[in-house]
């Protein structure tokens, strides 16, 4: 989840933790943007020390009701690795979340991404990125996988799995060998998806290569988003096999 601190939120995190406590959630994790990327919008616009402050201005006041965690997410540029090895080392976080918001210095969830491309110029680059990723060892927890598929062109037609099946087999091989963990994000239901990110299929395959655990995450950007369609989520989880687990942060519920 994001406050004010993202630079796409304007939600202050007492509007967040309140609307939490009203969502009934025992705690939350901020995982406010970090993008290293000087060519896009929002370069440099995270402030660890405001951040930080906030942090443990509403671990005081909500303590009591919440638990309140700090964390990124971060996005992953093979371009700028090295910058996001260092802000990693230079920082400390409760949890990390590594996502793949930009390929070639364009956000992949606008429609300018797909301008001019085949599914194969599209499609291809984000797999590979994601692959990098998880090669550099940085990242731990794999935020919203299959992201690319929000403004999916008519053009491509229904998105056949099959078609990219040995580069998700490879990313999700590499997510279990390195002892790492997919995020289920709730947010594409909330943008009119029969499902989260990844997609069930993919869960599936994830299951079939090893993988145990998962984390929730409702990628709520204002109050209302918080928690939306976990319960529903997590019981489809629970029903595919899965430990839904907040690991470090919250204890795990089998």
């Amino acid at each position: 989840m994001h406050s004010v601190h993202s630079p796409d939120s304007d939600a202050t995190m007492d509007e967040m933790c309140e609307a939490a406590i009203d969502a009934g959630l025992r705690g939350i994790c901020f995982t406010e943007h970090v993008d290293l990327d000087p060519h896009y919008y929002s370069y440099g616009s995270y402030d660890y020390a405001e951040t930080m402050k906030d942090t443990a201005r509403c671990r005081e006041k909500y303590g009591d009701r919440l638990i309140i965690k700090s964390g990124v997410e971060i996005t992953y540029l093979t371009e700028y690795a090295d910058d996001v090895r260092q802000f990693l080392t230079e920082h400390q976080f409760d949890y990390v979340l590594g996502s793949i918001h930009i390929i070639d210095h364009v956000f992949v969830g606008s429609e300018e991404h797909f301008i001019g491309k085949t599914e194969q110029e599209a499609y291809e680059p984000y797999w590979r990125e994601m692959i990098a990723m998880m090669e550099s060892g940085l990242i731990k927890r794999v935020g919203h996988m299959d992201y690319i598929k929000n403004h999916r062109p008519k053009e491509y037609g229904p998105f056949d799995l099959k078609k990219w099946e040995d580069y998700i087999r490879h990313i999700l091989h590499l997510v279990v060998e390195n002892g790492a963990t997919l995020e289920v994000n709730t947010s594409a239901i909330r943008r009119g998806f029969p499902e989260p990110y990844p997609s069930w299929d993919i869960l599936e395959l994830y299951r079939e290569v090893g993988g145990t655990q998962v984390t929730i995450g409702s990628d709520a950007h204002k109050p209302d988003d918080i928690g939306q369609y976990f319960a529903d989520v997590a019981k489809r989880l629970d029903e595919m096999g899965f430990v839904v687990c907040g690991e470090e942060i919250f204890s795990c519920r089998v």
